[in-house]
């Protein structure tokens, strides 16, 4: 063995750690932009992939429960204004729960807008966020985007029942009396072997329909509003389609479709129901009943005091517009109310124990 003077490797080391000293820095520069690269591109794949969600991959958190009908599809169109913007905060905080699959569709939000909205929902197996790619016209365009993302890779035909809400409206609300329901059972609970269209108001203008700011359904209403059938009325001709199969451009063709589409469900002989106090049990009479016999009163929803006089409350529908201009001191009370309380559907829509 050859021994080194220590005098000699001292003065070696210095040339050696010199030697080394550069590719071990440009080595840990190079990792260290690698992993930021790759961060940075994790993150950009997942927003991208957030907005535009295959659904064929997206498996519900109990297919048993999904295959047997009993965990409902909620659909929430989103399109960005200030009102529409709260009523999304409230219902985020108020509305989701876990016994349900939800997909929010951004409608022609900007980059920033669906940002926003894409981070305030919480990031759960049971909630999705896409993109509607419709062209369809003003706060009417729910209509083609709920169409759209239902057909998209079959989604529809992996639930039995479907809730449908239009970003215009805010809630749930429920007295504190009722603080043990679950907002979505209230709706799909009155759906029966009759009644395939549940929603919140009747409108009786331009005939007899069931407006469509919520709508709750099964796979059998669902199979009828998604099928191309005509009908005409002063909005649109025989030739213009109706209910949930196509995208809608301007908001007289989805006017038209909104009022066709409870045609169309009593057309193949089923019944339409909704919450409102003043059209009675749905055994009573049906929607031309209600109109004929309350003299084919006016929008309900049309201004303050169109409901017989008075308003809707936001009890009575548990969902409310929230843009129409009615009763909105009431509104805007119970919404700062309800955001105060402690209880909200995680709580009430917990799976029962039997």
């Amino acid at each position: 063995m050859v021994s080194v003077p220590w005098t000699r490797l001292r003065a070696v080391q210095p040339r050696v750690l010199s030697r080394l000293a550069l590719p071990v820095i440009v080595a840990l520069l190079l990792l260290m932009t690698l992993r930021f690269g790759l961060s940075h591109l994790r993150f950009t794949t997942a927003w991208r992939s957030t907005l535009g969600e295959d659904l064929t991959r997206w498996k519900s958190p109990s297919l048993a429960a999904t295959a047997t009908g009993t965990r409902p599809l909620v659909l929430y169109a989103y399109q960005p204004s200030a009102t529409a913007w709260r009523n999304l905060v409230f219902f985020a905080d108020q509305g989701l729960h876990a016994e349900a699959d939800f997909v929010f569709i951004l409608k022609d939000a900007p980059a920033a807008d669906a940002a926003d909205a894409a981070d305030l929902l919480p990031k759960l197996p049971n909630i999705r966020v896409v993109n509607s790619v419709d062209t369809c016209a003003g706060p009417f365009g729910a209509f083609g985007a709920f169409g759209e993302v239902l057909q998209r890779d079959g989604l529809w035909k992996r639930y039995r029942r479907f809730v449908l809400l239009d970003g215009t409206v805010r809630g749930p609300f429920l007295p504190t009396y009722a603080s043990a329901e679950c907002w979505t059972d209230v709706f799909l609970g009155r759906l029966t072997d009759e009644v395939k269209l549940v929603g919140t108001t009747i409108n009786c203008e331009p005939r007899p329909h069931v407006q469509s700011m919520v709508w709750a359904t099964d796979d059998v209403g669902m199979s009828v509003l998604l099928g191309p059938v005509q009908t005409e009325d002063d909005r649109g001709t025989e030739n213009a389609a109706v209910g949930l199969g196509t995208c809608y451009k301007t908001p007289g063709e989805a006017k038209h479709a909104e009022f066709g589409s409870t045609d169309l469900i009593q057309a193949q002989g089923y019944k339409v129901d909704v919450l409102m106090a003043a059209y009675g049990e749905k055994e009573e009479w049906d929607a031309e009943e209600y109109c004929e016999k309350n003299g084919q009163p006016e929008d309900v929803l049309l201004r303050d005091g169109s409901y017989f006089g008075t308003n809707l409350h936001p009890y009575e529908t548990v969902f409310f517009p929230a843009d129409r201009g009615v009763a909105d001191k009431t509104l805007d009370d119970f919404t700062k109310w309800h955001q105060k309380r402690r209880l909200t559907s995680w709580d009430t829509c917990k799976k029962r124990k039997h």
